[in-house]
């Protein structure tokens, strides 16, 4: 007679463990899948095949191959989206969290240790970034500000500016950090600032930069499609772009 395989033993911590689903769904109720069938397949990959699986309380395996007689298939209920499972029931707990191919994509195992680090994390980079934005010059900040806030800057003292930031730093620290390091952003808060300032001026093709003085001096065409002040930015860090980016800066 041939005998069924037999599936090793996992390691296994003997806790209480709690299920929710992704995204903060709170459904009243959502049924889980708990076994397989060919329209839809319930399947775990062992490294060799795919094996079926079967959610039975009255079996010591989940794999169909390793049960014996009749079976008993309770329905996985989650109820307002969140299920519970005593220490006592290890056949639900290695179901849901070894075999079940919806697990991180349906629904994943709480981990209290590792939500409290998520938001020891989170709260390390609101205050990162709100550092920044308070101890930042302003003229570094308003060019931050220049991309997150658009067209309101011009008309913003520097405190409502400031304001602003620390309140955009707290609600995006990781986007807000990642601009303090962009080089470019200062560089196009130049040429936007010089701009203003009546220092240089774009012509009404919107391409053609020039000194705002008595020749009108060309100082760049801009390449159709770009942004001029995006261009201005790239020009500056090139040899000839250096000299007016210094002109600018000693004139702002």
């Amino acid at each position: 007679m041939a005998t069924k395989k037999t599936t090793a033993a996992p390691k296994w911590e003997v806790k209480d463990r709690i299920y929710v689903l992704k995204g903060g769904a709170t459904p009243v109720n959502y049924i889980l899948r708990s076994r397989h069938h060919l329209n839809k397949p319930l399947q775990y990959f062992d490294g060799t095949m795919n094996r079926s699986l079967r959610y039975a309380t009255n079996q010591t395996s989940v794999f169909e191959d390793e049960q014996y007689g009749d079976v008993t298939l309770p329905a996985i209920i989650f109820r307002d989206g969140k299920l519970i499972v005593n220490k006592e029931n290890v056949l639900l707990q290695q179901f849901l969290s070894l075999y079940h191919p919806d697990r991180d994509k349906m629904y994943l195992e709480f981990d209290a240790d590792k939500s409290a680090q998520t938001e020891i994390d989170n709260v390390e980079a609101e205050l990162e970034a709100m550092n920044a934005a308070k101890e930042m010059q302003i003229e570094d900040l308003e060019a931050i500000a220049r991309v997150v806030l658009r067209s309101r800057v011009s008309d913003m003292a520097s405190n409502e500016i400031r304001r602003d930031m620390l309140l955009y730093a707290r609600k995006n620290p990781t986007e807000f950090l990642s601009l303090t390091n962009d080089e470019n952003i200062k560089l196009r808060n130049v040429a936007v600032r010089a701009n203003e300032m009546g220092l240089i001026f774009i012509k009404d093709d919107n391409r053609t930069v020039c000194w705002n003085d008595a020749k009108k001096t060309k100082i760049i065409t801009v390449p159709y499609g770009e942004n001029v002040f995006s261009a201005l930015a790239v020009y500056f860090k090139t040899d000839e772009g250096l000299d007016v980016l210094q002109s600018l800066t000693n004139k702002l």
